[in-house]
């Protein structure tokens, strides 16, 4: 039987990649949006639909016609001093934050993770990055916690110190979903515990979505106890609903 031969491109001057044009659609996947063939998840025409944040509130990022301080910040100060977020918790991004967290999309995580630090650039650089802790349930439920991976990708792409356990949780609570904020502040009274020293510190919490800002507040305040002066929150999405 005649043998089978493939030939392959010649390799550039260089010899360490293939002839330009060889690859040229053989690595591509479908967009996880619109399922057009793109070389990375999200195609460019979806990446730069995308619904990115407005003019918002410098303390917690909720979208903000005028001003610098919502009135709700203004009325109750939360525990960290800023927030960044890389888009509005909308439609098309609820749904790929939604496919990370629930589907286990751990590729689409670090794309999320990536645009994140992408928005970060040029920011005060922390002292430290840190995650909410996930309860114990919820671990088991998914394998992973989603604030953990993000922050893993995000301190990585911008060369920070990061800590897994800086932040821990003390007590069972019930799941936030579903809660209003005050119902979720009371939730967390007293859940987060830190004991590492942070005295004069700039810490940074991420996390995948804010909401009502109860998770950041309640871990900020661990980390003032624990002598940090300046606490800001990083995530992917911030919902653009008025809090309740």
């Amino acid at each position: 039987m005649r043998a089978l031969t493939l030939q392959l491109p010649a390799f550039s001057a260089t010899g360490s990649v293939w002839a330009e044009g060889f690859l040229d659609g053989v690595l591509d996947q479908d967009c996880a949006l619109c399922a057009a063939a793109s070389p990375r998840l999200v195609c460019d025409a979806c990446e730069s639909a995308l619904p990115r944040p407005r003019a918002s509130c410098v303390r917690c990022a909720i979208a903000l016609p005028a001003g610098e301080v919502c009135g709700e910040c203004r009325r109750h100060p939360p525990q960290f001093d800023e927030t960044v977020a890389a888009f509005e918790y909308r439609f098309p991004i609820d749904r790929l934050v939604q496919r990370f967290k629930y589907a286990g999309d751990l590729a689409l995580g670090r794309w999320l993770a990536e645009q994140l630090a992408t928005r970060l650039a040029g920011v005060d650089p922390p002292t430290l990055v840190v995650a909410p802790p996930s309860s114990p349930e919820r671990l088991r439920e998914r394998g992973f916690n989603p604030g953990l991976e993000i922050a893993k990708t995000v301190a990585g792409r911008l060369r920070l110190s990061r800590s897994i356990d800086a932040v821990s949780r003390a007590r069972k609570t019930a799941p936030q979903p579903g809660l209003g904020r005050k119902a979720r502040r009371r939730n967390l009274e007293g859940v987060f515990d830190c004991r590492l020293p942070l005295e004069g510190s700039h810490v940074a919490i991420v996390d995948d979505v804010l909401t009502t800002g109860a998770t950041a507040d309640a871990v900020a305040a661990v980390l003032r106890k624990a002598g940090a002066a300046r606490v800001s929150v990083w995530v992917v999405a911030r919902t653009p609903e008025p809090r309740s």
